[in-house]
């Protein structure tokens, strides 16, 4: 008996719910594949087994959802038992693809014999839920769509592996990364959608005599609905959990590189070879110290928590330390850079330089201080001070032998003239003997009376009378020229203290205006109007001459520049001292052409000069800047006109750098 197969269709709409089923489980399988490849441990395990189970369920639903879409005029049912088998080989053949293309490494061959391997599951899943069908038929499958539908799923496998592989290994943030993973999951659902239709239209169902049939087609849309909508809720749950995994997992990562990096930071300070110390606000007791601060100050790191800067701070007063800490305490503080000098546990001192900040520690602020020692560079300062003061009497040598040569001449002269002198005063003094023993025994003869008065005119004691005071007038001011030229010298080319000293501006500003001499006195006439109760100021000594002479210098080359080719005029340049607002003021003046308007911000910036190339190293007013503000907590600054001249001020605090105070907080 010819029995009629069934004719059955699809339902267009769950076919179109099975594709989409498709893409939700091929998208969960592009994101488990890379958290499971990121993972290490039993995580990687876990979300292996979870995602397996999820994906498996959401590709077991297609294909459910794609048989429920096959209308038909007979009704159907499922053997639960079978039913559920298939789902296990659903999950079996996820889990098995998730972590394939999970590996770090995979060949075109791995991936080809994984591929079917997987296809050959999902093939087992499709024909095990078909058997599953119960109904008063005989179903019967065509041998060749059998086979294409199997060649489909091991073809769709093989490419599902390779492009979750492929994209796992892409950059977190590669460009077109998520449009990828949407064609790709978009290509997927169409392939596993292909395998199943394909295993479909292998079908014949061939109904049995008298069997129960409906006056048309029908599907099952209500179980394939739920089915979809759970299969859609437990992939987007999944994917919920994936993407919270992911950024908690994200911040336990940033955490731990976090803590990692913060105590290798904290090693890396501990070891430095700077002092580092964090100091409380209120109490100034030290809070923390690193192993440099210990090592330098001699000091163990438990018994200088209980310390505060005035236990190594010689000089430091509690009234100078709270004014620091009162200025740190206020937010726009910002960072002070400073000198000072620490005392070890033995008593010896070196000099620091201190970066003192706000910080905060623990959510309150505190004080944090970065010390080095600088007792190598204040070696190499004092060096490179004094190599500039012999540079610059080496430079004034020639000048200064001048200065001595002149008054040493007239010296020499006039003592030639008083040995002369001094030969004929002899003559007379002997000749007036000779009268007198004569005049004692009464033997005096016309001749010697004549011979006496002869040499009388001949040397003419009038003239020795006058001329011979004056020679010795002059012999002494020559004496005194050379020996203030020397003293001047001498005083200018001394090393010094290495700390401030109790100054007398005035001579210091008077040996290094002799000192300079023959710079300025064939350009200018040199006027001064030093401030006689002046008091002594503490400062550096060496250092302000060298500054007093390069302004001096300058303002003579200043007034030369102005001066016509030949000209025997002269400029002027005055030099006065005097006190103001508790700073001693020094005002060098030069009638000299002014400073250009377009240079003048640039004036005090390090190898910046107008001079000739070979005339200038650009370094004077830069030195002098750093050591009058920065050295001496002083100011520099000047006014100009363009060829009428400059006047520069230099203030010096008459109690001392205001910073020294500061300086001795660390």
């Amino acid at each position: 008996m010819n029995i009629t197969p069934i004719q059955a269709s699809y339902d267009p709409g769950l076919v179109a719910l099975s594709y989409l089923v498709a893409v939700a489980a091929s998208i969960a399988a592009l994101e488990l594949s890379g958290r499971i490849a990121t993972s290490v441990g039993r995580r990687a395990y876990y979300w292996l087994g979870a995602g397996g189970c999820a994906m498996g369920f959401g590709i077991w639903t297609m294909h459910f959802v794609g048989m429920l879409a096959y209308e038909m005029r007979m009704p159907y049912a499922y053997d639960v038992p079978i039913t559920i088998l298939s789902l296990v080989f659903g999950i079996v053949a996820s889990v098995f693809a998730l972590w394939v293309a999970s590996r770090s490494t995979a060949t075109l061959v791995k991936i080809g014999v994984s591929g079917i391997l997987l296809g050959a599951g999902i093939a087992a899943m499709h024909y095990t839920g078909m058997a599953a069908m119960q109904m008063q038929a005989v179903i019967s499958y065509d041998a060749v769509l059998v086979g294409a539908s199997i060649l489909v799923g091991i073809l769709a496998a093989t490419a599902a592996i390779w492009i979750i592989f492929t994209l796992i290994h892409y950059e977190e943030n590669a460009p077109y990364l998520l449009q990828l993973k949407i064609i790709a999951a978009m290509t997927m659902g169409l392939a596993i959608c292909g395998m199943h239709y394909t295993g479909m239209a292998a079908v014949r169902i061939e109904p049995l005599p008298n069997a129960y049939m409906f006056n048309e087609a029908q599907s099952n849309p209500a179980m394939a609905m739920t089915l979809a909508i759970a299969a859609l809720v437990i992939l987007g749950i999944t994917h919920l959990t994936l993407v919270f995994d992911v950024r908690v997992a994200a911040e336990q990562r940033r955490g731990t590189e976090a803590e990692q990096q913060a105590s290798a930071l904290s090693e890396l300070l501990d070891e430095s070879l700077n002092e580092i110390y964090v100091l409380d606000l209120e109490t100034f007791r030290v809070v923390n110290v690193n192993k440099g601060a210990c090592e330098h100050l001699g000091y163990p790191r438990e018994q200088l928590k209980t310390m505060t800067p005035l236990d190594f701070q010689p000089k430091l007063t509690r009234e100078r330390l709270q004014k620091v800490m009162d200025k740190l305490a206020r937010e726009d503080c910002g960072v002070s850079v400073f000198e000072g000098t620490h005392q070890r546990a033995d008593g010896s001192t070196y000099p620091v330089q201190i970066n003192l900040q706000r910080s905060e520690l623990l959510g309150r602020p505190v004080a944090l201080a970065i010390v080095s020692d600088i007792s190598q560079r204040k070696v190499l300062e004092e060096q490179l001070m004094q190599a500039r003061k012999l540079e610059s009497i080496g430079r004034l040598a020639a000048g200064i032998a001048h200065e001595i040569n002149t008054p040493a001449q007239y010296v020499g002269d006039n003592t030639r003239f008083l040995k002369d002198a001094m030969d004929e005063a002899m003559q007379l003094v002997n000749s007036f003997l000779d009268l007198h023993k004569a005049s004692v025994s009464g033997t005096v003869t016309p001749q010697m009376v004549e011979d006496a008065g002869e040499l009388i005119e001949t040397i003419d004691p009038d003239y020795l009378a006058e001329e011979v005071p004056v020679a010795i007038d002059q012999t002494l001011d020559g004496i005194n020229r050379i020996t203030m030229i020397v003293r001047a010298m001498k005083e200018f080319s001394h090393p010094g203290s290495k700390s401030q000293e109790l100054v007398d501006l005035n001579r210091t500003i008077e040996n290094t205006i002799t000192v300079a001499s023959n710079e300025w006195k064939y350009v200018a006439e040199m006027v001064t109007d030093f401030d006689s109760s002046l008091p002594a100021i503490p400062c550096m000594p060496q250092e302000i001459s060298q500054v007093v002479l390069n302004l001096i210098v300058n303002a003579a080359h200043a007034i030369d520049s102005k001066l016509e080719p030949g000209s025997t005029d002269k400029g002027i340049i005055s030099v006065s001292t005097s006190a103001s607002n508790g700073f001693a003021e020094i005002r060098i003046t030069d009638s000299g052409s002014g400073i250009p308007e377009a240079v003048r911000d640039r004036i005090f910036d390090p190898f910046f000069t107008t001079k000739e190339v070979g005339k200038g190293t650009g370094q004077g007013l830069s030195m002098a800047y750093s050591t009058i503000v920065k050295g001496h907590g002083g100011n520099l600054s000047f006014e100009t006109e363009d060829g009428a001249g400059t006047t520069f001020l230099i203030k010096l605090p008459i109690a001392g750098n205001p910073e020294s105070a500061v300086g001795e907080v660390a």
